[in-house]
């Protein structure tokens, strides 16, 4: 018989996986792009996808569990935490209310990010949800460089819900990984409605 502990693990795993795949299946992310992960509640622990691992491949043993300082605590395929892990672990550390976060690489929201401006909020549920979109600049994956852009970012803005981050998608962030799938969505289809409002003439006709 399982401990509640470990039946607790489980669930988490199952829950970044379904969230995980969703995320694929929705087009926020191609190819092995993108990485999420979720706080552990009452630990300082994060469970987070491995790298090289498509979001549409992740499975409950794929993820690895990791302590707040970066330490592998659970690695039950032998695989590699995203390169992401330490941005994911920054905010978490600078904002305890965020128990999950989503990096992905929507279409629409990823081309206004190279814009270096935020995103326009051109529906009424972006503006009254998101508040603001702030973007941040860009740097090489995984580089202590972007992580300082995501910890200006976060930190810069209080309470913030996400970021575009220039030439790398979009970061999302929620009380729960649920939550940040659907900010994420929400960022993209608010990105998308923007794009196509920008391209209709005044006569109705599309520039």
């Amino acid at each position: 018989m399982m401990t509640r502990e470990a039946e607790t693990m489980l669930h988490l795993r199952k829950e970044l996986t379904d969230f995980s795949k969703r995320a694929f299946y929705r087009d926020l992310v191609g190819g092995a792009g993108g990485n999420m992960s979720l706080r552990v509640p009452e630990t300082e622990n994060v469970l987070i996808t491995a790298s090289g691992v498509s979001l549409a491949d992740a499975e409950p043993e794929t993820h690895l569990l990791v302590h707040r300082d970066g330490a592998i605590l659970e690695n039950p395929s032998n695989l590699t935490p995203s390169k992401e892990t330490g941005f994911h672990l920054a905010v978490y550390r600078l904002r305890p209310d965020v128990g999950g976060i989503a990096h992905v690489h929507p279409p629409y929201a990823t081309a206004f990010s190279n814009r270096r401006k935020p995103l326009p909020l051109a529906t009424i549920s972006g503006r009254l949800l998101l508040k603001e979109v702030p973007v941040i600049e860009s740097a090489s994956p995984g580089s202590r460089e972007l992580c300082e852009f995501v910890k200006g970012g976060v930190s810069g803005h209080p309470g913030v819900k996400a970021l575009l981050m220039a030439e790398h998608g979009i970061l999302a962030l929620g009380p729960d990984i649920r939550a940040a799938y659907y900010i994420a969505d929400l960022v993209e289809n608010t990105a998308k409605v923007a794009f196509l409002a920008g391209n209709i003439r005044d006569d109705g006709g599309e520039r």
